[in-house]
């Protein structure tokens, strides 16, 4: 699933149902029972090939209530040179696994859920791809693609900071607990716009 082109709320009776029109071509496998994880990854660079994950944040939620989180430090191969971004260090992942060592956790614990994040399909997606060596088939909800769609120019940028401003939650702080909180804040409210 690409992302979400329109939400419609109808009222039967004193049930609230939530109609969601997709743009990809997907529509009819929507779960809307389906477990949602959000997660966030702090990286030593932008590119999957040359650069490795070194924070890892998942949170799991079902009809938008917590239900578990999986959160990982993990020791790169190469030295962090990209502290001053997420304040994570050398010292602080000395004793941390390495990716290869959780990454069947990692895909245990994401299962067949649904992956939201802000840019997922352009960053957090493809790191996870390449470092855990295999494709996510997962369904994605990308919140900078829903963003875009849902409040088109209302806002200056659809960046996560600017996002957290406009609907008044915690700011992300590139450390991968707190980008995972505000999106998952701000995920609730953009589900909540018609």
């Amino acid at each position: 699933m690409e992302f979400i082109d329109w939400i419609s709320i109808i009222l039967f009776g004193g049930l609230v149902v939530v109609i969601l029109k997709q743009v990809s071509n997907d529509w009819d496998s929507l779960n809307l029972d389906n477990i949602i994880c959000v997660l966030d990854l702090e990286t030593t660079g932008f590119n999957p090939k040359n650069s490795e994950i070194v924070e890892i944040f998942v949170l799991k939620a079902k009809d938008n209530k917590i239900i578990d989180e999986y959160y990982s430090l993990f020791k790169p191969k190469q030295r962090i040179k990209n502290s001053d971004i997420h304040g994570i260090t050398d010292d602080k992942v000395e004793n941390s696994p390495t990716i290869e060592e959780e990454t069947n956790k990692i895909l245990k614990f994401l299962g067949n859920t649904t992956l939201v994040g802000h840019n997922l399909d352009n960053f957090d997606l493809k790191f996870l791809n390449y470092h855990l060596k295999q494709k996510l088939n997962n369904e994605t909800l990308d919140t900078l693609k829903i963003s875009r769609k849902v409040l088109g120019d209302k806002v200056e940028n659809h960046k996560l900071d600017t996002l957290a401003n406009y609907f008044g939650v915690n700011p992300p702080t590139h450390q991968a607990r707190d980008d995972v909180m505000a999106t998952f804040e701000i995920y609730k409210k953009l589900l909540s716009i018609q």
